[in-house]
């Protein structure tokens, strides 16, 4: 059975994923109808080690959480082989998933150079954007006409906007299906913001890219039948580029208050993605202009940078960069267990320089009961209250001094602290998500037919 329905205005806000299997959702009686989702993306989902794959397992948390939702298959490239553990990982997390064999293909495009002139080659002769072509290779291709050949799907999700790239081929293959585009950020802005960098030759060509991925989102939105989005400043973006009416998932944030932890220690965390370039910017501004003011003021201080994305040498140590390299400055790499590393930080500093989207580590630092100091490109498109839920500064000398607050003052921290649960408690919890990701598969128009709402999701 499809759905399909006008887009519905916009709703609300931005963690941590809740697992679907130990949140049971039912409908009232007689009102389930059973729904069948391809889900597309670009890369496999676990383990959720970075922004991405934990907006996208939230996403296909919901989805199984709803009675409507017979089943998921879910189609994706992988970069790495994914192993038998990982798998099973997945599938307990969420037990209406089928998985399809995930594809190779790179999502680091630079790290495989033999891929490189094919993505050139189709920008140059065809105009097809980056952010589109380098997704484009035809054993990924074959696959998927495959997969979208062997069943009939009343949804396809796809997962970001790289893999729209094909979404002449599933209007081909699926004509019925109910197409849904699930944005991370505003893929345009991000060029746009790589232009604005650039000088000479390189912000030439920088700007032609901007606005051949500005045109391409604009056709992708326009195309599909229903987009959803992190935030509402991504959803009012889309609207002002396409004049579509987006609707604004809610990132699932499931968490426990605890007790502050009993440290008197002067030690911040840094946790994410380290080679993304907004991150590192930031890391290398703060470590260059904002650490040797905290350190005089507190030279005992430490700062712990976790994270992924770093080279290693021959013993599988990260190789920081320099800038990290400053006294009191331990630089991690990678940490499978991030619980100790949260319990004994006093706050977490989050020094971002662009990007796009919201920022997971501060609603994971929330979760935690982690104070935070950010960035205004940090705090972006999150609805939080500077000096409310998180300090929120761009100089230099501001963001040092309400670092020292925060490691000289217990009732400060013990006030965002607060402030953060509260945060996640009216923006992040799990019946909104539920209600929006209902709407966007069509649950409006079943509703109009049938005059019958899930009743757990009606009452949530």
């Amino acid at each position: 059975m499809t759905f399909r329905a006008e887009h519905a205005s916009s709703g609300s806000v931005a963690g941590a994923v809740f697992n679907a299997a130990s949140m049971p959702v039912q409908s009232a009686p007689g009102s389930v109808v059973s729904v069948r989702i391809l889900f597309l993306g670009t890369d496999f989902v676990w383990p959720a080690d970075g922004g991405g794959r934990v907006r996208t397992l939230s996403q296909l948390s919901v989805l199984s959480s709803l009675p409507d939702v017979e089943r998921i298959r879910l189609f994706t490239g992988m970069e790495t082989a994914i192993g038998e553990e990982d798998r099973a990982a997945l599938l307990r997390q969420l037990p209406k998933l089928d998985l399809a064999d995930p594809v190779f293909h790179p999502v680091h495009l630079f790290k495989y150079p033999r891929y490189v002139p094919h993505v050139a080659w189709l920008r140059l002769a065809h105009g097809v954007p980056y952010i589109a072509g380098k997704w484009d290779s035809a054993s990924f291709r074959t696959a998927l006409e495959r997969e979208l050949s062997r069943d009939a799907y009343d949804v396809v999700w796809l997962n970001g906007l790289g893999i729209a790239h094909y979404l002449s081929l599933v209007r081909g293959l699926q004509p019925k299906a109910r197409v849904i585009l699930d944005q991370h950020n505003v893929e345009s802005d991000r060029f746009a913001q790589f232009a604005r960098r650039q000088r000479g030759a390189k912000k030439l060509l920088a700007d032609a890219e901007w606005r051949a991925t500005r045109r391409f989102e604009r056709g992708v939105l326009r195309a599909v039948d229903a987009v959803a989005a992190i935030s509402d400043d991504d959803a009012r973006a889309y609207y002002e580029l396409a004049g579509v009416e987006a609707l604004t998932v809610p990132q699932v944030v499931s968490f426990v208050r605890r007790e502050a932890p009993s440290t008197n220690e002067q030690r911040f965390t840094w946790i994410g993605n380290l080679s993304w370039a907004p991150n590192a910017r930031g890391l290398s501004w703060f470590c260059d202009e904002v650490w040797p003011r905290v350190r005089e003021r507190l030279p005992d201080a430490g700062l712990e940078i976790a994270g992924t994305g770093l080279p290693t040498d021959a013993g599988g140590a990260p190789l920081a960069p320099l800038a990290w390299r400053a006294p009191g400055i331990a630089t991690l790499g990678f940490v499978a267990d991030l619980s100790p590393l949260y319990e004994r930080s006093i706050a977490m500093v989050a020094p971002i320089l662009g990007g796009a989207g919201i920022r997971m580590k501060l609603l994971e630092a929330f979760r935690h009961g982690v104070p935070v100091v950010t960035t205004p490109d940090g705090a972006a498109g999150l609805p939080i209250t500077p000096g409310h839920e998180a300090f929120v500064e761009a100089d230099a000398a501001a963001f040092a001094a309400r670092t020292i607050e925060l490691a000289t003052s217990s009732e400060t921290r013990a006030r965002l602290r607060e402030a953060g649960y509260s945060f996640l408690e009216n923006n992040n919890q799990h019946g909104a998500a539920q209600r929006v990701v209902w709407t966007l598969l069509g649950g409006a128009a079943r509703q109009a037919a049938r005059a019958d709402v899930p009743s757990t999701i009606a009452a949530s």
